[in-house]
Order: C-alpha cells, then sequence, then structure tokens
C-alpha cells in the first residue's frame, strides 16, 4: 500500500565513486563503509532521519523537518572536511548532497515523487563537498540556523517543470572572514621604483618571519581581500607570517602606462620589491603564471629563495605548448578579452570568473567579475595575455635549488594538471599534491580547502 507524505530528502552521491572503484576497489569500499558507520549514521540519528537506502555509489535520506535535513547534511560535510580524517586514504573521500522538501510516495520500503527528484538533480549538480537546498526547503526550514546560506540563482532541471531556486550552505568560518576585514582595513600601501622607473603598489601584513607572493596574472592589493579564490590563501599565510604582496606593473595599483610588459620585467619587478622591503631570503607563495616567475627569480638569485609554494603553475604558456588547439585557444582568449573586457553582464569576465572560482558563489563570481575591470585595462591585458602564452621557464627549472610544494586541483580548467606535472618534474627539490577541486584559485568554502592550508602553512614553517 502506498502512502503520501510530505518530507524532507537528502540525496548524497559519493564523487567520483566509479573512478576511484577501478583504481583501489577494496580501499574506496573500505573507506565508504568507515563513513556510513562513524559519519552519516551518526549524523542521520542525531537529526531524527530515517536512512530510506544505501546505494554503492550515495543514499536517500528522509527527515520530517527540513531544518533537520539541512543540520545532518552540514555536520556530515562539516566531518569530511577535516584534513587528517582516517577515511581519506589513499585519497579523500567527497560527497555531494541535494535537499528538498516536497511531496514524497512511500511504498515497499522506498520512496518517490517530486521531493526525491528534485533533491537528486540538486545533488547531481553540487560541487564537491558542497550542499544544494531548494529555497522551499529553506524557507520551510527558518531564519534560526546555524549557519549560514548563499544564493546560487535559479535553475532548471532535466524532468522538472518550475525552475528551482537555489541556495548553498557556506562553510567558510565567520571569525576568519571578521580577521580578514580587519587586515584590509589596516594594511599600508607603499611604492617602490623599478630599474625602468615604473612605480610598482606594494604592502605588508602580518608578523613574523617575511614570505613574499609573487604577482599573479592580475590583481588589486585592496580588492585581493574579497576576491574569493584569493583571500583565502593570503589570508592563511599571513595570519602566521609577514606576507609582502605587490601588483604586477600594468595592473591594479602599480603603473598602467608603461612601455615594456615583458616575462623579464615580472622577475625583474620581483626583484626590486625583494631590495625595497628588504628581504635577504625568504619563501615566495606564486599561484598560477606567478609560479613561473619565482622559478624564474629562484634560478637567477638561488641565495635569496628558500623555498618556494605553487599553486596552480605552469611551466610553459599555451602557445609554447606544441599543440594546435591549445595555439588557437591562446589567440581566441587574447582577442574575446581585448574586445570584450568592458562588457556589460554577462561578460567575457563572468566567463573567466566561472571557469577560475567555479566553487565560489554566484555573488562571489559576479563581485570578482566587476572587480576585474578595476585590476587592468583592456589594452594591458592583451599584453599580459600575450606574455602569459609564450612563457617558457622549462630550461630554468634545473637551477632551483630551493625545496618547492607544487599543487594543482584534478579538475582546474584554467591550467590543466599536467601542466603542474611538468613543473615538478623539471625541478630539482619539488613534492607535487593534486588535490580533489575544479578550482583555479581556492575558495575556503571549498572542501579541500583545509587540506591545502595545512600542507602550506607546513611547508613554510619549514621553510621561512
Amino acid at each position: 500500500m502506498s502512502i503520501k507524505r510530505l518530507a524532507a530528502i537528502i540525496a548524497l552521491d559519493v564523487v567520483g565513486y566509479s573512478r576511484m572503484m577501478q583504481s583501489d576497489a577494496n580501499g574506496v569500499l573500505a573507506a565508504l563503509n568507515a563513513i556510513y558507520r562513524s559519519v552519516v549514521r551518526p549524523a542521520v540519528a542525531a537529526s531524527e532521519g530515517h536512512i530510506v537506502k544505501l546505494m554503492g555509489d550515495g543514499a536517500l535520506i528522509e527527515f520530517a523537518a527540513a531544518s533537520q535535513a539541512l543540520e545532518c547534511a552540514v555536520r556530515i560535510q562539516l566531518a569530511l572536511r577535516e584534513p587528517d580524517a582516517p577515511f581519506h586514504q589513499p585519497e579523500p573521500i567527497r560527497l555531494r548532497a541535494g535537499i528538498h522538501a516536497g511531496d514524497v510516495v512511500a511504498e515497499g520500503g522506498d520512496i518517490f515523487g517530486d521531493g526525491v527528484n528534485i533533491a537528486a538533480r540538486l545533488q547531481a549538480t553540487a560541487h564537491p563537498g558542497a550542499v544544494l537546498a531548494s529555497r522551499t526547503l529553506c524557507d520551510l526550514a527558518g531564519s534560526n540556523l546555524p549557519f549560514r546560506l548563499r544564493r546560487e540563482g535559479v535553475h532548471s532541471f532535466k524532468g522538472i517543470a518550475q525552475p528551482i531556486e537555489v541556495l548553498s550552505v557556506d562553510f567558510t568560518d565567520p571569525a576568519v572572514n571578521g580577521r580578514r576585514k580587519r587586515q584590509a582595513e589596516s594594511q599600508q600601501i607603499r611604492f617602490c621604483t623599478t630599474r625602468d622607473q615604473v612605480r610598482l603598489a606594494w604592502t605588508m601584513n602580518g608578523d613574523g618571519l617575511p614570505v613574499v607572493k609573487a604577482p599573479n596574472w592580475i590583481g588589486h592589493l585592496d580588492l585581493d581581500w574579497r576576491n574569493p579564490g584569493l583571500a583565502p590563501i593570503i589570508t592563511a599565510v599571513s595570519e602566521q607570517f609577514r606576507l609582502v604582496r605587490f601588483d604586477a606593473r600594468g595592473n591594479g595599483l602599480s603603473d598602467w602606462d608603461l612601455d615594456s610588459i615583458t616575462f623579464d620585467d615580472f622577475v625583474d619587478d620581483l626583484e626590486s620589491v625583494f631590495d625595497t622591503v628588504p628581504v635577504q631570503r625568504a619563501p615566495i607563495v606564486a599561484i598560477s603564471q606567478g609560479c613561473a616567475v619565482a622559478a624564474a627569480f629562484a634560478a637567477r638569485h638561488p641565495e635569496r629563495v628558500s623555498a618556494i609554494v605553487m599553486i596552480g603553475g605552469f611551466p610553459l604558456g599555451r602557445a609554447n605548448r606544441g599543440s594546435k588547439k591549445d595555439t588557437e585557444l591562446a589567440g581566441a582568449f587574447r582577442a574575446m578579452m581585448t574586445a570584450g573586457w568592458d562588457d556589460d553582464y554577462p561578460s567575457l569576465r563572468d566567463l573567466l570568473a566561472q571557469i577560475i572560482i567555479p566553487g565560489a558563489s554566484e555573488e562571489e563570481r559576479r563581485g570578482y567579475a566587476e572587480d576585474m575591470l578595476e585590476m587592468i585595462s583592456p589594452e594591458n591585458l592583451g599584453r599580459f595575455r600575450d606574455v602569459v602564452d609564450h612563457l617558457d621557464v622549462t630550461r630554468q627549472l634545473g637551477a632551483v635549488q630551493a625545496p618547492c610544494l607544487v599543487l594543482h586541483a584534478r579538475g582546474d580548467r584554467m591550467q590543466p594538471i599536467e601542466q603542474s606535472r611538468q613543473l615538478a618534474a623539471g625541478l630539482p627539490n619539488a613534492r607535487f599534491i593534486a588535490y580533489d577541486s575544479d578550482n583555479h584559485l581556492m575558495p575556503d568554502n571549498d572542501p579541500a580547502w583545509p587540506l591545502l592550508q595545512r600542507e602550506v602553512r607546513s611547508f613554510l614553517a619549514a621553510h621561512a
């Protein structure tokens, strides 16, 4: 006999289940059994839920109240975000969750209906480690929740007649956001002059031993603090070290009107900042093309670089990778950027934000896209792209004496992980770590962020 009722439903799914099973079926099954036993079942019991069924790659869970479903999903994901979780071996197990409240039909120990279907569609859309919930469920849960929700826009799903307004759980620490705001408000912008008379804006945040950040692509010392992919790393480093940052020539608060923008200029500018601060010897934190700049500087001045953290790096620009597709893509990117940089929403900048930080919320990506307008002019952007697309530091890597920590997201769509592997292979003293994420720049809402933060801080502490 079938029974119809209103229920809150969680649909859980294991990210990359098929791929992991092919490489280590026994290890994956053991880790999943541990997760269900020590995390999922206790969380469901604490929220008075009922596990309708467990599948190899997920679960379907029912609750009488919307708030209970949300609290259960958050409790599960928080446990899996812990970098020392025992079931993260040999590779982190990530779940994604979709939650909806609606009518279900119970029959033969199973449940069916829109409540289940919409929860499943939300789960399939969620990023690894995320919780996506319908506006319907969130309204039923009320406003007195112990965590924050972020708007993710209106989505249309296959087989669902009406569009669904979607929200996600914000896993960032409010205390960290407060400290970040205070750092942004208290920083002092200073200027130095390069050997070719270009003014570079630089600043220091935090106390302790110095760490220098190489500029990545484009930035802005003031706006970096609200960049969802950059603020976490500069906050994490400046909380334990004295972090020196500067805007590269041609963008941010540094000079825009200049004769020369070359790769050698970027390396020279890093040297100018080392000399101005002054910093005799320190680790460098580098992201994206900043990794190539840091490597070239370390090869030139091995006595000044004690270590390098490289995140999302590459030794070869797209135009130098020997692929017709990469060369054509480099030209297309440059043409689109220079022609459509200052377009209204939706703009090329919005597309770039989606590629660079897909795991950030829709609001955060929109803000980042707007901030890009203040970072660089279309003309300088074209010059930047030409330099980045044609860089090649493969011959300099062997001269880098400093130990290097090379990190890259497996799902990075801006720069393929193979480039970081090539980077690490060319460095004499490198440790390579791949982490499960789609983000080129890492938001602190990403479940891989606690692991990356721990690795970076530990490495810097050993070499500062």
